[in-house]
């Protein structure tokens, strides 16, 4: 089922700013000044979308920076000029607003997660062409996100590169961590959400689900 959320996440040292400006009236704000945060929260949560201070974001180190374009693509995005007691919108901050509130932050239809049995080579991600990637196996899969089991040490990742073989299109998806195993045999796994599926990647995995779906209806 699909919901609407109005919370938007503002990447700023400025928070008071914005809590004088028109949009507190129409949206929920959260603030972030600490780009690994603001990253985590974007894999964490369903924004409704993103404010970023152009100041703020030309003195974050380049990989930070990247990551955040990365992961807030797709998600309706402004930029701001942090100026007086006010922030300057570079963007229709009407339209931005009028996106957040229309915006459907669930998929339409199922977005539930099939049982699979798919072989995935992962790589980090300074490792884009998986050069030096290792293997593991996906147990559950959705257009948003997997769950997958590798033997590898992959403590401490955020950010990694997937290849599924199962797939027509098998061009590396990168992805972002959200909570990853804490035993070799735990249910749980490293679980990923997709940042930049292809459509037709997406489409079918989506044709999965919907056979998947079906075959248990019969």
């Amino acid at each position: 089922m699909s919901q609407q959320n109005n919370q938007v996440i503002i990447y700023t040292d400025n928070p008071e700013q914005y809590s004088n400006s028109t949009l507190s009236a129409y949206v929920k704000l959260e603030f972030c000044s600490c780009p690994a945060k603001f990253c985590h929260a974007l894999l964490e949560k369903e924004y409704s979308g993103t404010i970023l201070d152009v100041r703020k974001v030309m003195n974050t180190p380049c990989c930070d920076r990247n990551r955040i374009f990365t992961i807030s693509s797709g998600i309706p995005t402004i930029r701001t000029l942090e100026k007086g007691k006010r922030p300057v919108f570079l963007d229709d901050h009407e339209n931005f607003i009028c996106d957040c509130l229309t915006r459907k932050c669930a998929i339409p239809g199922s977005s539930c997660p099939i049982n699979v049995n798919m072989a995935v080579e992962i790589s980090l991600e300074d490792d884009p062409a998986m050069s030096r990637s290792v293997h593991g196996t996906i147990h559950h899969i959705s257009e948003k996100g997997c769950t997958f089991h590798t033997d590898a040490d992959l403590r401490d990742k955020k950010f990694l590169f997937l290849k599924i073989f199962s797939l027509k299109n098998r061009l590396p998806i990168y992805a972002g961590v959200y909570k990853a195993q804490s035993k070799a045999h735990c249910s749980c796994g490293f679980r990923v959400k997709f940042l930049d599926l292809k459509d037709d990647q997406k489409e079918e995995i989506i044709e999965a689900i919907k056979s998947d779906e079906s075959t248990a209806l019969e």
